[in-house]
């Protein structure tokens, strides 16, 4: 049996390749002072923790917690801080959002990472809405979610009708279904990766983050990149460093069925608002069938807008939302 090679360390100043393959012993979060950048809106938030299945979550809150509860949910290999600039312009278009929480999902920000032996479902994420909403004691909530969060606020308000007041979801009409003959290669791309993960190299500055997201992610602005970089990352050894956990790039090995996303869609009562970017491809393939099961929601399309609305055109998004937040 051939013995497998050692990594070969590369220096981040002249590498070819944005990504390295590293030997990850745990997935235990690296230990790092909590530091906020940047400028925050309307006010600094609060930082809050809570302990969910043996996990310490983290959630941002800003206002009083007495009055009517906003919660908004991040997508994939996001944060809490990313709906900043969209709170912003909510606000200064006259909506009274009172009490607000942004959710750091497990691996996700300033929350716990789970570790090499498990491996984050969709399922999971779900449980931890569940937990900040029962930890908040707070129902019914509006809730708003981008992407994987989206998903998340469908499949609660799903399972608990009773407990949401509205909902928004951005580049979002709940999980994708998974084909059965899928089910292996994700299983042995799993597999394949649990000693070694390649992970991008970290930053010398934050500005250099910033440029890494948006050589991604394009259609993000200058202020919009350097805020993810700059709530998204950790300073460490001279180094920015990504906050999520690496592991994070795997894909879920567990899926629903078509039908069983159609089950909680059927269930929800909540006014709905779909709001997509038409230079987006995620959910296209699915988009025009999930959008005929919900018959009461309104679906709105933001001109020139990706995947990622709120970091790419939070103005033009407010404009959408404002009219459904205040409508009764």
């Amino acid at each position: 049996m051939k013995k497998k090679a050692k990594p070969v360390k590369k220096k981040t100043t002249k590498a070819k390749s944005k990504t390295t393959r590293v030997r990850v012993a745990t997935g235990k979060k690296p230990k790092v002072a909590a530091k906020a950048h940047g400028k925050a809106h309307q006010g600094d938030p609060r930082r809050r923790y809570f302990t969910h299945e043996g996990l310490k979550l983290h959630y941002w809150e800003w206002g009083d917690p007495n009055e009517h509860t906003y919660v908004f949910v991040h997508g994939i290999r996001d944060q809490g801080r990313s709906w900043d600039h969209f709170l912003d312009a909510l606000r200064r278009r006259g909506v009274p959002i009172k009490h607000a929480v942004a959710l750091d999902l497990r691996g996700h920000g300033d929350s716990d990472w789970l570790g090499l032996s498990r491996a984050y479902q969709h399922e999971d994420f779900l449980t931890d809405l569940a937990g900040l909403l029962k930890h908040l004691d707070k129902e019914p909530v509006t809730i708003i979610g981008h992407s994987l969060g989206g998903s998340m606020c469908l499949l609660y308000a799903g399972t608990f009708p009773e407990r949401v007041k509205r909902m928004v979801l951005l580049e979002s009409l709940g999980p994708f279904a998974r084909a059965d003959e899928e089910v292996p290669n994700i299983i042995a791309e799993r597999l394949s990766g649990r000693d070694y993960i390649e992970i991008p190299f970290p930053h010398e500055t934050v500005q250099a983050a910033a440029k890494a997201i948006q050589k991604t992610f394009p259609l993000i602005p200058d202020r919009a990149a350097l805020h993810m970089a700059e709530h998204g990352a950790y300073f460490k050894g001279g180094r920015y460093r990504w906050k999520h956990d690496p592991i994070l790039r795997y894909r879920t090995t567990t899926a629903m069925s078509e039908g069983q996303i159609e089950a909680f869609i059927k269930r929800l009562q909540c006014p709905i608002l779909f709001v997509y970017g038409t230079e987006s491809d995620f959910m296209k393939s699915v988009r025009g069938h999930r959008a005929q099961l919900f018959p009461n929601a309104q679906i709105v399309p933001i001109e020139g807008a990706g995947h990622h609305i709120p970091h790419e055109k939070p103005e033009e998004l407010a404009e959408v939302v404002v009219p459904f937040l205040l409508s009764e």
